[in-house]
């Protein structure tokens, strides 16, 4: 973790928005301990099912902290953490129907697991391999699943938010009852991209979420280098898109955000949320956080780290105990191991298999490139 020590030219840390939500324009349904706030509504998440987002939320984690090692022991190639941002996917997640399409930034497994995606092909696309979704031609984390609705990730930040706005209005055109999430980061608000899909979104109203996970850094860009708005959902208010602002640490009033907008699409058109979370790690196995914030601003945001919120909620109610964690958390040991063993025997593809599925057939140029490839680096078949 980070160390208080100047390094670089860190910031001096910010408030966090959370402790005042009012004073921000942020909805926010349960307090830092748990407890309901005025605002708290369930919106139908009974026992069981905050039980079952709770253990998605654990679950992420879990496969965060193996991904990190696992770069960090030179198995895979990169990581992306996403430690204090489970609440917001889970709970925007559930919010949509299995049938429609979600459009993820690179922090984002949720609709992965929830949708029935295998936990081995996850890891496998993290390894690699060839039998993947992706058949491996990916970046560890810029993960997707056509089987599960889920468009893989994109190594451009925010560049899938115009085709998210596409296959909404496409759907839309059809007269289909599918909708359309698109999940993305901050930083991708300064990108062209999130600017047209907002111009056409606020013309066409094609039923369309755009959810802003709005952690605070744009890998080291701050929120005030990023934009003189003092919040990211007004930008919103440009283009005629309703917008608002929730707690993104918080799984109730995320869920009851995206769920309205998800049911309002098909009528009113798109709506822009803008999630205030906080990365309590680095941005990615190549970032270096010491250099622009200071470990006194992360202790700040724990008391508000979505897993324990979530769980005090549900430890207040009964629905939660010890000897449920501890049995939930050997599950997760169990289940990551046994995916990251079956996973690392997998075959991984060779240089070559860039030029597959370029065209619809073989090409004379692709055909003579392949082979000086092969010759240039001595290829020969590699396992797992």
């Amino acid at each position: 973790m980070m160390t208080d020590t100047k390094i670089g030219s860190p910031r001096s840390p910010e408030p966090v928005p959370l402790d005042d939500p009012d004073k921000h324009r942020i909805a926010q349904f349960i307090d830092r301990n748990g407890e309901p706030t005025e605002q708290f509504d369930d919106s139908g998440l009974d026992r069981d099912t905050v039980r079952n987002l709770y253990e998605v939320m654990v679950m992420l984690r879990a496969i965060d902290e193996r991904g990190w090692t696992l770069q960090r022991s030179g198995r895979i190639a990169f990581w992306i953490p996403m430690r204090g941002q489970e609440a917001v996917q889970v709970a925007a997640t559930h919010a949509m129907s299995a049938s429609d399409w979600i459009f993820r930034d690179h922090r984002t497994m949720a609709p992965w697991l929830m949708r029935g995606g295998s936990l081995t092909l996850l890891f496998a696309q993290l390894f690699g391999a060839a039998s993947e979704p992706q058949k491996g031609r990916r970046l560890p984390c810029l993960i997707g699943n056509r089987a599960v609705n889920l468009v893989q990730g994109p190594t451009q930040v925010g560049s899938f938010i115009t085709h998210a706005c596409g296959v909404a209005w496409a759907a839309k055109l059809k007269g289909s009852d599918v909708r359309v999430l698109g999940m993305f980061g901050d930083g991708a608000t300064s990108r062209g991209e999130f600017h047209s899909a907002m111009n056409f979104a606020g013309i066409h109203k094609p039923p369309a979420v755009f959810l802003c996970i709005n952690n605070s850094w744009a890998v080291s860009t701050p929120l005030d280098r990023q934009t003189a708005s003092p919040e990211f959902a007004a930008k919103g208010d440009a283009y005629e898109v309703p917008n608002l602002r929730v707690d993104g640490n918080d799984l109730f009033a995320v869920y009851a955000a995206v769920r309205k907008a998800r049911e309002i699409g098909p009528t009113e058109g798109p709506t822009l949320i803008e999630a205030i979370t906080w990365r309590q790690g680095f941005h990615t196995s190549s970032d270096n956080p010491d250099l622009y914030r200071r470990e006194q601003e992360n202790k700040l945001w724990l008391p508000w780290d979505p897993i324990s919120r979530t769980r005090q909620f549900m430890t207040n109610r009964g629905w939660w105990t010890d000897e449920d964690e501890a049995a939930f958390q050997q599950r997760c040991t169990d289940d990551i191991q046994a995916a990251v063993e079956a996973a690392e025997t997998m075959t991984i593809p060779g240089p070559d298999s860039q030029f597959d599925d370029v065209f619809r057939e073989s090409h004379w140029m692709l055909d003579e490139q392949r082979e000086r490839l092969l010759a240039d680096v001595g290829f020969e078949e590699v396992t797992g």
